[in-house]
């Protein structure tokens, strides 16, 4: 089920980032080339995110010397034309990463998104503090958040805020059912099922890449609650669906560059 979702979203993606391509008349021979790095060379401030886990990577693809991130857990280098990454299978989570990766690069390139690489040093966990007073601002003290993906720069502030109105989880087998700054993280399977108890969702990026966050989506399309995705995987992503008037998604991630 989970599979078949993200192979229609993601061809769904394919065909609005082609339109776009035409739009701009953009030249399909030119050349993209991906890497990847650990998080080490971020300097977060701990070894409880994922990068430093060993859980995700992040890729780096180039466009006319714009980058385009993403996390993943199947990285791999490419080099190749444009054109070539418009026919990758994204039934394959590598290939969805560099498609991902590129889509983010070419429209930073286009000016139409200005997200697309990750921060470093203490911007994660002050990223918290701004997510806090974004949603108290916008929905108060007593509205019921559902965090998909434990970033613990988010937890740590957003349990001092909201208590027990708050509910992590994660799909990490060794965070799941543990503790972490007061919260308990919930396994992950059982989002589909959190969500009806909240207000708004808050939805790691990565997990559109890897194609676990369409079901959340839908759900929470169908339920009518809202849905915010943070970090830089998914900013072309969420840029075209929301653009074309598709899904109703807002991105939050106020350090990225």
């Amino acid at each position: 089920m989970v599979k078949s979702i993200g192979l229609l979203y993601n061809g769904l993606l394919r065909n609005l980032f082609e339109l776009v391509l035409k739009e701009y008349n953009v030249d399909l021979d030119e050349e993209i080339v991906c890497w990847y790095k650990t998080g080490a060379e971020l300097r977060l401030p701990k070894d409880e995110y994922a990068l430093l886990r060993g859980k995700e990577i992040l890729l780096t693809c180039r466009y006319r010397g714009e980058i385009g991130q993403v996390f993943t857990i199947a990285p791999r280098s490419y080099r190749g034309r444009l054109k070539s990454i418009l026919e990758l299978d994204l039934g394959h989570i590598q290939n969805n990463s560099i498609f991902h990766a590129t889509m983010n690069a070419v429209l930073k390139y286009l000016g139409l998104i200005d997200k697309t690489e990750h921060c470093a040093g203490e911007e994660p966990k002050l990223c918290g503090y701004l997510l806090s007073r974004k949603l108290l601002s916008n929905y108060g003290q007593t509205v019921k958040v559902l965090h998909v993906g434990y970033q613990p720069g988010h937890i740590d502030v957003l349990a001092q805020f909201f208590h027990d109105n708050l509910i992590v989880t994660d799909l990490a087998d060794q965070l799941i059912w543990q503790k972490r700054h007061g919260r308990l993280i919930v396994d992950g399977v059982l989002n589909k099922y959190l969500i009806a108890q909240v207000d708004v969702i808050l939805v790691t990026a990565s997990s559109i890449v890897n194609n676990t966050a369409w079901e959340i989506i839908d759900q929470a399309r169908i339920l009518g609650k809202k849905v915010i995705v943070y970090g830089i995987s998914a900013s072309a992503a969420v840029y075209l669906l929301r653009s074309k008037g598709i899904v109703d998604i807002q991105q939050y991630c106020p350090y990225a560059k």
